[in-house]
């Protein structure tokens, strides 16, 4: 009788406790048994660790309800008064918060179950994803630019709404990367000060379906093509020359098929390239301004992809396989133009741009005669992973442009020309892990350029071939995965040679086959360049100091290019940068030369040296802040930029009396960019960029003019809109008309005022047509436009295929870019260049 007045004391007594408070899970469970008689059947070892308390008036109905719409469980009747309890899959919310700034982050969010991201979908600024807490199970989430934070099983027991904070990244910030910078698959590295473009995740860009590597870079703040060609990149006023290209590390002096209006690259082979608008890591060297280095795959793939497609320009076809049990793997693409006789609106659209005011233009700029044109490229690329430690790769690249026309104008008519641009190489690179910190690469390249022209002369042809062979190796050491500092450190050694062979070749009944020379120049040269770069990254700092020094061997003379770059994180939005450097070129092309007959801007290249013009040394100054926050990016940069001793030619035609001379250029501005995420699915930009230049003759009286294709504004405004099978892109551009008092006109007004001298005594004379040269050209716009659905591959269709459809110039706006001069047959007059009309092209790819 004592015991049982005890027992029911205490049943009593936990009735009156319960009914004044809440208590846990297990506790309520353990009550309505004692209440109600129920049973319930669980696993204490999982259930014992919900903390979350309940209310101890809900019936055992309530009870249940309220349990299932907070925690991620199953409570089943089974039977009269016999309930099971299970963990079930639940929908869970997540919040995402910045530690300091206390603000809530934006997207990408990753939650990672075992090292595999889940599904996510977004609602504003939350995340929503479904899982089954499991005990054994490993959880951590991740925001790029913050640090992984792991969760504690239990809080996924206690709640299906998770607010979590994370710290900034506090380490290794070459990993922190700005995503989506101009659009989706455009990155960039505030450390690095690069910007990657990874083209796998490239959208479409406006006026552009197939993905064109130099219409991606036209697209960029400071990059512009003035001439409407996209392989006439002038980063931040610098001339194309003057900005190292390298595809799989092996030099490109090849502009662009069709005098650079087409990439010479299948970008189908291409994985990322690295855009350096203010300076670039010591290892390169040889440029005065900026740096862009494509990069095809550098990994095995695991699935074979193949690719066939086409559009208004060329057809194209890709290969990328496995071989030897996935340690070996084969990269393979082409790309080849259509016969001569099939053109399309877009070709003719070039044609027009690139033949208006040349020797195949009569006077009123129509083309007068059939360009022929023709041109193709190849890619090749082996990857090699025996093991972990080392990887080695062998990639080859060949790209040839052939073009023939028949003058009208120049030189003897009904004669043909004909030019040929061919750049060819192979890449080798072997790198090796020898231990945790320390790595190891060898790298050697063997590189041909060559332009080769043929231009009717009376009774024969004139003949130009200028060609370029490079050789390089480099031995690179590495000290990696340490938390503050990394370092690298090598040699860089090239052998280069330059030849321009420029002749006559008659034929006449009394002497026969006769040649006469020109010109027969060779410079052969030895680099030798010892390099270094120290990284140093903290919590909220980034700093580079690097020091290249060359040797070279024409000159003999040892030249030192010091280089510093830094970034401070004010805070978790705001980011300020700065860089300066020395750069020293040694390969250029001629200033204002054209080669053949037709009068094209094919300058030719040559090694600096004693006879052929000197060593090109420029500085580079840069400073800027970045904000970023809230789906809004502003970025804005200031540059300063010298290219000092640019070789320029006295004669716009080579001849066997004219001589060189330099000049010295300078090239200041700024650039900016602000781009809103407006959803998922849409983002628009706005981008500013002035400039200014001069450039100052070494001559007696140190002229000074502007150059020609710097814009002192240039404006734009863009768009992108993705949804589900469909992508549209489009921008409208707007810029200063091209220095119409340039030095090339300055050229072009010399020789006519000689011949205006040299006209018999009493011979009345011309009025100057040069009074009315303005200073610029009238301004310039254009709308791009980009539209493109694709068929998604699926388990019963093994296959996708993407279909496109862009315009370039969407308006026919006639944007003046530049007047030749003509003063035979008199009277004289001025011919118009215009830069690309209206030009639609289609795509269609299809990839298995």
């Amino acid at each position: 009788m004592r015991y049982l007045l005890i027992t029911l004391l205490v049943c009593t007594g936990a009735s009156v406790l319960y009914a004044q408070q809440s208590t846990t899970f297990l506790a309520s469970i353990q009550y309505y048994e004692s209440t109600e008689g129920a049973k319930f059947s669980y696993d204490p070892a999982i259930f014992s660790h919900i903390r979350q308390s309940f209310d101890a008036t809900l019936s055992l109905d309530e009870f249940i309800s309220t349990a299932e719409s907070q925690l991620p469980i199953k409570i089943q009747k089974v039977g009269e008064n016999y309930y099971t309890v299970i963990l079930v899959e639940s929908e869970y919310v997540l919040s995402l918060s910045d530690s300091l700034a206390s603000t809530a982050l934006e997207p990408p969010f990753f939650f990672l179950i075992n090292s595999i991201p889940v599904d996510i979908k977004l609602d504003g600024r939350k995340a929503v994803f479904r899982y089954k807490p499991q005990m054994e199970d490993t959880l951590i989430v991740y925001v790029p630019g913050f640090e992984k934070k792991l969760i504690d099983n239990q809080q996924m027991l206690n709640s299906k709404s998770l607010a979590v904070a994370l710290m900034t990244q506090t380490y290794l910030m070459n990993d922190v990367v700005v995503e989506s910078y101009v659009t989706k698959g455009i990155n960039l590295d505030p450390n690095n000060q690069k910007i990657t473009i990874d083209v796998a995740d490239l959208p479409l860009l406006p006026g552009e379906t197939d993905g064109d590597i130099f219409a991606s870079l036209a697209a960029l703040p400071g990059i512009t093509t003035p001439d409407g060609r996209p392989g006439n990149l002038f980063i931040r006023g610098t001339s194309p020359d003057q900005s190292l290209i390298l595809f799989d590390n092996i030099p490109m002096y090849h502009r662009g098929h069709y005098f650079g209006t087409i990439s010479p690259y299948n970008p189908k082979v291409v994985n990322n390239v690295e855009v350096h608008r203010s300076g670039y890591h010591p290892r390169m060297g040889g440029r005065v301004g900026g740096a862009v280095f494509i990069n095809s795959e550098e990994e095995v793939s695991n699935d074979p992809q193949f690719g066939i497609g086409a559009n208004t320009l060329y057809a194209m076809a890709y290969a990328k396989t496995p071989l030897a049990n996935n340690k070996i793997g084969l990269v393979l693409g082409a790309r080849h133009s259509y016969p001569p006789s099939i053109s399309s609106p877009k070709l003719d659209a070039i044609t027009k741009s690139v033949f208006a005011a040349t020797g195949i233009s009569d006077d009123e700029g129509n083309i007068g005669t059939d360009v022929r044109v023709k041109f193709q490229d190849y890619h090749a690329k082996l990857i090699l992973k025996p093991n972990e430690k080392h990887k080695i790769t062998i990639s080859g690249i060949y790209s040839d442009s052939d073009l023939s026309y028949e003058l009208i104008q120049a030189g003897p008519q009904g004669g043909d020309e004909h030019l040929d641009f061919e750049n060819y190489g192979v890449n080798t690179e072997w790198s090796f892990d020898m231990n945790q910190e320390w790595s190891a690469s060898l790298t050697n390249t063997l590189g041909q350029f060559t332009y080769f022209t043929e231009s009717p002369v009376p009774m024969g042809q004139r003949t130009t071939d200028n060609s370029i062979q490079d050789y390089n190796a480099r031995l690179e050491l590495s000290r990696a995965n340490r938390r503050s500092n990394q370092i690298q450190f090598g040699i860089d050694y090239k052998l280069q040679s330059s030849t321009l062979h420029y002749s006559d070749i008659t034929s006449n009944i009394t002497s026969g086959v006769t040649e006469s020379v020109i010109r027969n120049d060779e410079v052969e040269a030895h680099t030798i360049s010892p390099f270094a770069n120290m990284h140093w990254y903290g919590q909220k700092f980034s700093v580079q100091a690097g020091l290249r020094g060359s040797y070279y061997s024409p000159k003999q003379n040892f030249y030192l290019s010091p280089r510093i770059s830094a970034n401070y994180t004010i805070n978790s939005s705001i980011d300020i940068k700065a860089s300066a450097g020395r750069y020293h070129q040694f390969l250029s092309q001629v200033r204002n030369l054209q080669i053949g007959t037709g009068g094209f801007d094919n300058a030719l290249w040559q090694l600096a040296s004693d006879d052929q013009g000197d060593v090109i040394s420029g500085t580079q100054f840069m400073t800027g802040m970045m904000i970023n926050k809230n789906r809004w990016l502003f970025d804005v940069e200031a540059f300063y930029k010298t290219a000092n001793n640019v070789t320029y030619y006295e004669s716009l035609f080579l001849d066997n009396s004219s001589g060189f001379f330099s000049a010295d250029n300078v090239l200041y501005g700024a650039d900016s960019y602000l781009r809103r995420e407006m959803s998922e699915s849409t983002s628009m930009w706005v981008g500013y960029s002035y400039g200014g230049s001069k450039i100052t003759l070494d001559t007696t009286n140190q002229t000074t003019y502007k150059s020609k294709y710097v814009q002192p504004h240039v404006f734009y405004l863009g768009g992108a809109y993705q949804k589900n099978r469909w992508k549209f892109s489009g921008v409208w551009k707007y810029g200063s008309g091209l220095n119409a008092q340039s030095l090339e006109i300055a050229y072009v007004q010399v020789i006519y005022e000689r011949a205006q001298n040299n006209r018999p005594p009493g011979a009345p004379r011309a009025p100057d047509p040069f009074t009315d040269v303005p200073e610029r050209y009238p301004n310039v716009h254009s709308l791009d436009v980009s539209a493109s659905y694709k068929i998604p591959k699926t388990d019963q269709r093994p296959w996708s295929a993407s279909f496109g459809l862009s315009v370039i110039n969407v308006f026919d706006q006639d944007n003046l870019i530049d007047r030749a001069f003509r003063g035979n047959p008199p009277p004289p007059k001025w011919i118009d260049r215009n830069a690309l009309g209206f030009a639609p092209n289609l795509m269609i790819t299809f990839e298995w």
